[in-house]
């Protein structure tokens, strides 16, 4: 679907007429018409815009392909494949940026921008700044930078706040330079937690073998996330955290019920009472 047409149905789909669409946008009632028609397409600044006020993905209105490198962005093909822990070909990240199962290189989001959007222009004739811009936009939405964006948009000042600049970016290489296999295991464990926690709760027992079970998985899922597993100050302080903190309180109450995070908290605290 080009892009006239996705605009015409995202704009629908928010119930917004042309006008009022364009009061969101800062621009004329005539510019929309014009996108909308195909006479002429936004430049990236404005693509970022219209998916932040319509909640569309950017990747949906930039029209990317279907396989491109989820560390670099780059469009695949079959001879750019990179490959997985057993050798065999990925259709998720490059060669240059995977190889048998490992980033080949250790980078941030920054670097990689500063690196591919020089080629990026070159190969595609857009202005350096239209590169980057977009190289910005796309790149926190690919998975090895995603969850790190999301985490500190969400929770960044917080968690620097309580455990420090260190500790924070710790955690972060570890998520950046975690394996796809070891994210889809963190991944399948951070599910079965909330399994294992609503079994706990109907056990009852905070101090039960439920409980412990609960305790055990839920430690060594925030250990991958850190890169390592926390000590018991740490893991009590993140604990009693969780209750300060509705977001929290929602990931875990809302799937498993009310009183869920305040479960967790005393199964953590009776765990370590056992220490």
């Amino acid at each position: 679907m080009a892009f006239a047409e996705k605009l015409i149905a995202i704009r629908r789909d928010n119930n917004l007429t042309q006008e009022q669409l364009a009061a969101k946008l800062f621009v004329t009632r005539q510019a929309v018409s014009r996108w909308e028609r195909g006479e002429v397409t936004p430049g990236i600044d404005m693509m970022k815009l219209i998916a932040a006020i319509t909640g569309e993905p950017l990747s949906h209105l930039l029209e990317m392909p279907e396989h491109y490198c989820q560390s670099c962005g780059m469009i695949l093909t079959p001879d750019d494949c990179g490959t997985d822990a057993h050798g065999a070909t990925t259709d998720h990240y490059c060669k240059w940026c995977y190889d048998h199962g490992k980033y080949t290189y250790e980078t941030t989001m920054e670097a990689m921008i500063e690196d591919c959007a020089p080629r990026l222009a070159q190969n595609t004739g857009m202005s350096l700044d239209e590169a980057v811009s977009l190289m910005g936009a796309v790149l926190p939405q690919l998975e090895r930078w995603r969850t790190v964006q999301e985490n500190e948009e969400r929770y960044g000042a917080e968690a620097r706040a309580r455990y420090g600049d260190e500790a924070v970016d710790a955690a972060n290489e570890a998520l950046l330079d975690m394996d796809p296999e070891t994210w889809n295991d963190m991944k399948e464990l951070e599910r079965a937690i909330l399994g294992q926690l609503s079994i706990a709760m109907g056990d009852g027992e905070p101090d039960g073998s439920e409980a412990r079970k609960l305790v055990a998985m839920h430690r060594r899922w925030i250990g991958l996330n850190w890169g390592h597993e926390p000590q018991d100050e740490a893991y009590l302080g993140l604990a009693h955290g969780y209750l300060a903190d509705q977001r929290f309180v929602d990931y875990y109450d809302k799937p498993c019920g009310t009183g869920a995070t305040a479960f967790l908290v005393q199964a953590i605290e009776s765990s370590l009472a056992r220490v």
